[in-house]
């Protein structure tokens, strides 16, 4: 089929076409690179094996053969969550305090680390947006076919529109260096890692199945929280940042995810949970996956296939429950900005 031919094209094209997105960017960043949204030295390295990994695939082939179910697919580290989203000079030294020292309780690191979630899920925004305005009018599709991509280019616009406003608020306060205007909470643990992550969400539903804030609203902007795992000097983190612009919803979120636990909940399924529903920008330990029961590979793939399908509902529990017992690793300690009564 041409379209989904030229859709392919489309795609790549805007994939491939670079641009710093720096707070200082300008006519001077003429040399972008294949910048990391999971740093190679620190994250990936620790669950590479034989110099690759596992990353979801949607697209068109892929979701062909498993009749619209994304799948997860090997491929090098070298190429895995990259980018063409900085210039070399500004990727080096926006992000040197991440890429070459382990994180700590430091505002400035987890303020890269949601920096770098915001503008890898911008570029790809952008990309969907455009692509979609590229193909709209294609020969091929009928009315039908024109209007579903009509209103999956309100929700594309949307979203965009809403990291546009976030990512002006972020740059404004990387510029000024007030690192005091984000908040975090990150678990560490010492145990082996099988995951590494960087992503984004608007919080619908907490860990509890309460509505924070409705997804269909847009007359004024959503709330939105940052998440993404980091080395630590010994182990890992898995962390959560925000910008004190949207406390309203992150703090109770996390809050939600504090009260799951103290109920019995367990942590690392909670968060197993949000990684495979909210994001697609994760790269996986191959022998992890490949260990897996059958029936929890095919629960996790239907929870990815939540995020990447554009007219499933999600359900208000849907990070309430699911994923146990696929996680064997533990947290031991919390880091947080936030008082007792709040985390």
């Amino acid at each position: 089929m041409q379209f989904r031919h030229d859709h392919l094209n489309e795609f790549k094209r805007h994939s491939q076409r670079g641009r710093c997105l720096h707070f200082d960017s300008g006519s001077r960043c003429n040399k972008i690179i294949s910048a990391h949204s999971i740093q190679k030295s620190g994250q990936l390295a620790l669950i590479v094996e034989d110099g690759h990994v596992y990353r979801l695939s949607a697209d068109a082939s892929t979701l062909k053969k498993s009749n619209g179910t994304p799948q997860l697919r090997r491929i090098g580290v070298n190429r895995a969550s990259t980018f063409l989203g900085f210039c070399k000079n500004h990727d080096n030294a926006l992000f040197d305090q991440i890429d070459n020292y382990p994180l700590n309780s430091n505002k400035e690191q987890v303020a890269l680390y949601a920096y770098r979630c915001i503008c890898r899920e911008y570029f790809v925004k952008e990309n969907a947006v455009n692509v979609i305005d590229g193909m709209f009018h294609h020969v091929e599709l009928s009315s039908e076919q024109r209007e579903f991509l009509r209103l999956i280019r309100i929700g594309h616009s949307r979203g965009f529109a809403g990291l546009q406003h976030h990512k002006k608020i972020y740059d404004a306060t990387l510029q000024a260096k007030d690192y005091d205007s984000f908040e975090f909470t990150y678990f560490i643990s010492k145990s082996p890692c099988s995951l590494q992550l960087s992503g984004l969400l608007y919080p619908d539903f907490d860990f509890l199945g309460e509505r924070l804030q409705d997804l269909g609203d847009w007359s004024s902007p959503l709330d939105l929280i940052t998440f993404f795992t980091a080395p630590l000097q010994e182990g890992w983190a898995f962390g959560f940042a925000w910008h004190t612009s949207s406390n309203r919803t992150c703090i109770p979120f996390v809050q939600s995810l504090a009260t799951l636990v103290s109920d019995n909940g367990c942590l690392e399924d909670a968060l197993l949970r949000l990684s495979l529903s909210c994001c697609e920008n994760h790269a996986i330990r191959i022998s992890w996956w490949d260990s897996l029961a059958a029936e929890h590979q095919i629960g996790a793939l239907k929870r990815m296939h939540l995020m990447t399908h554009p007219t499933l509902t999600v359900p208000n529990r849907y990070l309430v429950s699911g994923c146990e017992k696929m996680a064997n690793w533990t947290f031991e300690h919390l880091y947080t900005t936030l008082p007792s009564t709040a985390a």
